[in-house]
């Protein structure tokens, strides 16, 4: 595998161009979905940002999304505990309700779309107003566990960090997430499956891989 240095700027450039040709190659009225898969502690929420800013540029409709945004209610994702790996890793985020209300009207089953379900912290609806999908929007979709919801996804971006950079960056009260981390490699090997793999221990020097394939 080989993996191409870049600056912060460059990935970001690098990443936009790589979706913006994934979606030229779908078609001018595709949908297409893009997953990010890892926790925004490690700066993946903030790289899918301003990925989606740069796409901007091209003229599509750019959707942004968090799965946290979509998880259940704190009563279910919490009936078997507070620090349940299975859980965390297959029933926290709604992915009938994501599918159906996101998911598929970007690829073109449906008219209208949401981007928010729930407040990951109060717990409550958000009661988003529907927009409409324009032909050919892209949407890029942040989120940890991405593979164990067994979402619809075109393609995957995947971040390789080492364990002691995971542990340091995710809150104090998430360190049990290294738990399921190591479960997640173990059993759906995202960075086997990832289109781009992205070398991210260090934010001010990643590397990427599969980029290459794309032209870069």
């Amino acid at each position: 595998m080989r993996f191409l240095p870049l600056t912060p700027a460059t990935l970001v450039d690098a990443v936009a161009d790589w979706i913006l040709s994934r979606a030229e190659q779908a078609g001018s009225s595709a949908g297409t979905v893009v997953g990010f898969d890892g926790p925004a502690e490690l700066g993946v929420t903030e790289l899918a940002d301003e990925t989606a800013e740069a796409l901007r540029r091209s003229g599509r409709q750019i959707i942004r999304a968090s799965t946290c945004w979509w998880w259940r209610p704190s009563a279910l994702r919490l009936e078997f505990g507070r620090e349940n790996v299975d859980m965390l890793l297959t029933g926290w985020v709604d992915d009938g309700a994501i599918r159906r209300e996101l998911l598929e009207p970007v690829v073109g089953r449906g008219r209208t779309f949401i981007t928010k379900l729930r407040d990951p912290v109060t717990d409550r609806s958000v009661r988003e107003s529907p927009s409409t999908v324009a032909p050919g929007a892209v949407l890029l979709l942040d989120g940890p566990f991405l593979l164990a919801a067994e979402l619809p996804l075109d393609a995957l971006v995947g971040f390789r960090v080492s364990r002691a950079s995971l542990s340091r960056g995710v809150d104090a009260e998430r360190k049990w997430w290294t738990l399921a981390f190591d479960r997640y490699h173990q059993q759906y090997a995202p960075g086997d499956r990832a289109d781009v793999l992205v070398s991210y221990d260090h934010r001010s020097a990643p590397a990427a891989s599969g980029l290459l394939q794309a032209g870069r």
